[in-house]
């Protein structure tokens, strides 16, 4: 009697085989049983390949040529190729070809990093409803897109890096495979909420990566499906869960903050308007969470049509001007109950929008440096640089990492206007002018760290040797008493002055 052959599996397992299709040891594991790979002569076999992972790469490869599966022992008078019969595993025991690019564990570990870090600041997705449905059904197109899309999002924004050398770039691939599973399916036609937040998490990864067109793209594809499927129509909530009235409301609204920030760093148009109420809270989301996600919201709205929005033929007058002023800094100090990654980006983002409410007044009325109201002043930003590094120093600097680069275009703003008063003004009262040098000194500290790296600050080193502001440490008492992780931050002043 004939020795049976060992199907594929089992031979790449080095493992005793009947020759049954399938065989006993494929439906124990879970493996795809097939005998595709035609029989080789006796002798060496070249290096065993022993773990799970090699033997799913080497089954989906030998499946992607001409398989032969057998219900039997093979014919050996029959030409394999002549007439190949077919077998179709069950769905559960196909291996997703995204398998090839990373595993399911890295999946479930980015989505975790989103639930502890990201979800404050990009507060939309359920991390369990999603794995949930990632885990029933791991080929289902738009899951995986989003899976993939929130995976590269998170991977970029932080700068996540693998312990293994050759997975540094896992951010990369799960954004290609995202990009993969949209097209496997008619996504344009989709009336989802899922379809909106692929090329928003998306657009997160490449404005991480520096890619500013392909960001702009991804950022206006998630705005016109957001209107294509009502989100900005009050209608389109009636009679909605609380739950779901949540989810939808919160992606409108952060669809909203994004796209605002977005053009008043990059100068591109808006589409969405304040059409509907803020976000409900719900049993996800705390009454306090919640507050901090539409105070982030309204700082927005009070500067719409002013800063973003408007037509170009408005007319700015000192009064309207003077009230958004008021209404921005209207609060000294932000809930220190709120979560601190929430309430590092409302702080800096109303100090932020004071300052370019400021560089708009002084283009279009007439600023003084006599007494008055002092967001007239040519002063002013000295006063705002000091409000927002008072708010800064209590909160964590992973509290700041979170929100990446919209974070350190805004505090690179700030020091920036800072600089132009410092280095401009004249009427700077000595006692201002040493504070104010202490909080630039501070900034740039930060904006070093932030970057991880001296790439990218070559304006500001140069603006300040131009200065002959900080070529030297700053030997004057410090005046932000209240500046926390100060001996960290002093470790790395000395990089934003040498080469």
């Amino acid at each position: 009697m004939a020795k049976p052959r060992a199907c594929d599996a089992c031979a790449l397992r080095k493992v005793r085989c009947t020759g049954q299709l399938p065989c006993p040891n494929c439906a124990r594991t879970g493996f795809t049983c097939s005998y595709a790979k035609q029989p080789r002569k006796s002798g060496p076999k070249g290096p065993r390949r022993t773990t799970r992972t090699r033997v799913h790469e080497q089954l989906q490869s030998l499946s992607q040529g001409a398989p032969t599966p057998l219900h039997s022992q093979p014919d050996r008078n029959q030409n394999p190729a002549a007439s190949p019969l077919t077998f179709s595993p069950p769905a559960s025991s196909v291996v997703p070809e995204w398998k090839i690019a990373f595993t399911l564990s890295d999946v479930l570990a980015y989505l975790d990093t989103y639930r502890h870090r990201m979800y404050p600041v990009w507060p939309v997705i359920s991390v369990d409803r999603l794995c949930s449905a990632l885990i029933a059904n791991e080929s289902h197109c738009e899951t995986c897109a989003l899976a993939f899309a929130v995976c590269a999002g998170t991977g970029a924004q932080l700068q996540l890096r693998s312990t293994t050398e050759s997975r540094a770039d896992l951010a990369d691939r799960f954004a290609i495979e995202s990009e993969k599973f949209r097209l496997k399916y008619d996504y344009r036609e989709s009336h989802t909420i899922e379809a909106i937040l692929v090329p928003l998490f998306l657009h997160f990864y490449y404005g991480a990566r520096g890619k500013r067109k392909t960001a702009s793209f991804l950022l206006r594809e998630a705005v016109s499906l957001c209107q294509l499927v009502g989100l900005d129509k009050e209608e389109t909530y009636q009679d909605l869960d609380a739950e779901e009235e949540s989810y939808r409301l919160r992606t409108f609204w952060l669809l909203y903050v994004t796209e605002r920030g977005h053009a008043m760093q990059h100068g591109t148009p808006v589409c969405l308007t304040k059409s509907i109420a803020p976000a409900s809270s719900d049993s996800q989301n705390s009454s306090e969470f919640l507050q901090a996600f539409c105070s982030l919201a309204q700082l927005f709205v009070s500067v719409d049509g002013v800063l973003v929005g408007s037509d170009g033929s408005s007319k700015y007058n000192r009064e309207m001007l003077i009230r958004i002023q008021n209404h921005l800094r209207q609060y000294d100090q932000w809930p220190m109950e709120w979560n601190e990654a929430q309430r590092s980006d409302v702080s800096i983002t109303q100090h932020w929008l004071r300052m370019l409410v400021w560089q708009l007044s002084l283009s279009n009325v007439s600023l003084s440096s006599e007494p008055g109201d002092d967001s007239m002043s040519f002063t002013y930003p000295a006063q705002v640089s000091r409000d927002a590094l008072r708010s800064i120093s209590t909160v964590s600097f992973d509290a700041l990492v979170v929100h990446g680069p919209g974070m350190l275009a805004k505090m690179s703003d700030i020091t920036n206007t800072l600089l132009d008063v410092m280095t401009c003004v004249h009427s700077l009262p000595p006692q201002m002018f040493i504070q104010a040098r202490q909080v630039l000194h501070e900034f740039c500290c930060y904006l070093v760290k932030l970057n991880g790296n001296r790439e990218g600050l070559d304006w500001i080193r140069k603006r300040l040797a131009e200065s002959n502001l900080l070529l030297e440490p700053v030997s004057e008492p410090r005046v932000i008493s209240e500046l926390s992780g100060e001996g960290e931050v002093m470790d790395d002043k000395n990089a934003l002055y040498h080469d």
